[in-house]
C-alpha cells in the first residue's frame, strides 16, 4: 500500500526526522483553507496527496507566493483526478530552499534478504538519470552499524552527526511500521541542517501491524466497489475505459491478453488477475464482479492451467452465469493446461464454447 505523503511525513516526524512545517487541507476543509495556510510562512509548496508516482509532471505540485494563491491552487486540486484516483487531500508546506538536494532511501530486498540502503548526491528529479549512487546492504540481524552511517555521510559530503539520526530514524520506522520502502527525495541540505522535504513510503498492508490500522482504514474509505470487492478476494483489478473485461490467472498473462484485445481493435474495460490456484468460488466471484461493471459488454477469460485447475475455472464460470441469469454480455473462454479436457466438458455441458487458442477467443469477443 502506497502511503499518502502526509502519512509518511507523520511517521518521519515521530522519529525526530526534520521536515518542513505544513498543514493538511481535506475536502471538508475548503472553507477554512485560508485560516490553515495563514499559520505558515510564505512562500508555499502545494502538493496533491495521491497514491501514485509522477504527480509533479502532472502539475499536482505547485508553488505559491501568497495565502490566496495557495488556497486557490489547493481548492483547484481537491476533487481532481490523477491515475484514476480522486484527490481528497492537499498538503501546503513552507517552501524550503536547499543548498543541495540529496537522496536517501531504504527498502527491503537483496540477496540474502535484508535492507538496501541507497544514497546519492543527486536528489530531486535528477536522481533517476544520475549514476554513482551508494548501495549498502544492512543485515537485519546486525542492524544499522556506525560504519554504514559514516560511509553514507562521506558519500553525501555531510557530517556523520547530522545524517546519523535521520538514518537511524528511517531504519526504526521501516521495521516499526512494516514498510517495504521509505524514500527521502529530496533530502534538502539547508543552512539550518538536513530537512526531508519530499517523502515516499510503501507499507505491507498484510503484515497485521496495528500501527497501520489508521492508514489502512483511510485507504479502504477511498476504494470504490470494484476495488473493495477485489481486495476482499485478493484479486488485482484495474478499471479501464473500454467495454471488454479481461480475466486471467497471473499478471503477465492478463496483461498480454489485454494487449491482444487492443491489437485486435477491442477496447479493454477491466483488468482482473485472479492470481494462482483459483478455486471455483473465486472464479465465480471474479466473473460476477466483471459482469457488474456498467461499462462491460464483453468478457474474455484466459486461463493457463497449472496451479489453477481448468475444471475449477469452468465450474466457477458456470455457477456465475447461472446466478447472473442472461446478462446480455458476450463471453469468450480460452482454457489451456491442467484438467483442460474436463473443463471443456463442463463448459460445453452448459452451452459455453471453450477456445483452444487466445487468437480464437479474442476474435470471438472483439468481432
Amino acid at each position: 500500500m502506497i502511503l499518502l505523503e502526509f502519512e509518511a511525513k507523520r511517521i518521519l516526524e515521530e522519529y525526530g526526522i526534520p521536515c518542513e512545517k505544513s498543514v493538511l487541507i481535506g475536502e471538508g476543509d475548503a472553507d477554512r483553507a485560508g485560516e490553515l495556510v495563514s499559520s505558515l510562512r510564505p512562500p508555499y509548496v502545494v502538493k496533491a496527496q495521491v497514491r501514485a508516482w509522477g504527480r509533479g509532471r502532472a502539475g499536482l505540485v505547485r508553488f505559491a507566493g501568497s495565502v490566496d494563491e495557495a488556497v486557490s491552487i489547493a481548492r483547484g486540486m481537491l476533487g481532481s483526478s490523477f491515475a484514476g484516483e480522486r484527490v481528497r487531500y492537499v498538503m501546503v508546506s513552507e517552501r524550503v530552499r536547499p543548498l543541495r538536494e540529496l537522496y536517501v532511501s531504504m527498502m527491503l530486498g537483496g540477496s540474502p534478504p535484508g535492507v538496501l540502503l541507497l544514497a546519492s548526491e543527486a536528489g530531486g528529479a535528477g536522481v533517476e538519470e544520475a549514476g554513482g549512487a551508494l548501495v549498502l546492504r544492512v543485515d537485519p540481524h546486525a542492524g544499522l552499524r556506525g560504519y554504514a552511517v559514516r560511509r553514507v555521510a562521506k558519500h553525501l559530503g555531510v557530517p556523520a552527526e547530522s545524517i546519523a539520526p535521520i538514518l537511524e530514524g528511517m531504519y526504526r520506522a521501516l521495521w516499526d511500521y512494516s514498510l517495504t520502502l521509505l524514500e527521502l527525495n529530496p533530502l534538502a541540505e539547508t543552512e539550518g541542517g538536513l530537512v526531508a522535504v519530499d517523502r515516499k513510503a510503501v507499507a505491507d498492508e498484510d503484515s497485521g501491524n496495528p500501527r497501520l490500522a489508521e492508514f489502512i482504514a483511510r485507504y479502504e474509505e477511498e476504494l470504490g466497489e470494484l476495488q473493495r470487492e477485489a481486495r476482499r478476494w485478493g484479486f488485482a483489478a484495474v478499471p479501464l475505459e473500454g467495454d471488454v473485461a479481461v480475466v486471467g490467472n497471473g499478471a503477465g498473462l492478463t496483461m498480454a491478453t489485454l494487449d491482444a484485445v487492443a491489437e485486435a481493435g477491442g477496447r479493454p474495460g477491466l483488468f482482473l488477475d485472479l492470481g494462482g490456484g483459483a478455486a471455483a468460488e473465486r472464479v465465480k466471484a471474479a466473473l460476477l464482479l466483471a459482469l457488474r461493471q456498467p461499462n462491460v459488454r464483453r468478457v474474455l477469460v484466459n486461463i493457463v492451467g497449472g496451479i489453477t485447475r481448468c475444471d475449477e475455472v469452468a465450474r466457477g464460470l458456470v455457477e456465475a452465469l447461472r446466478e447472473a441469469g442472461a446478462p446480455g454480455v458476450r463471453l469468450a473462454v480460452r482454457l489451456s493446461g491442467f484438467m483442460e479436457e474436463e473443463g471443456r466438458r463442463i463448459l460445453e455441458g452448459a452451452g459455453i464454447r471453450a477456445f483452444a487458442t487466445l487468437e480464437e477467443a479474442v476474435r470471438e469477443v472483439v468481432g
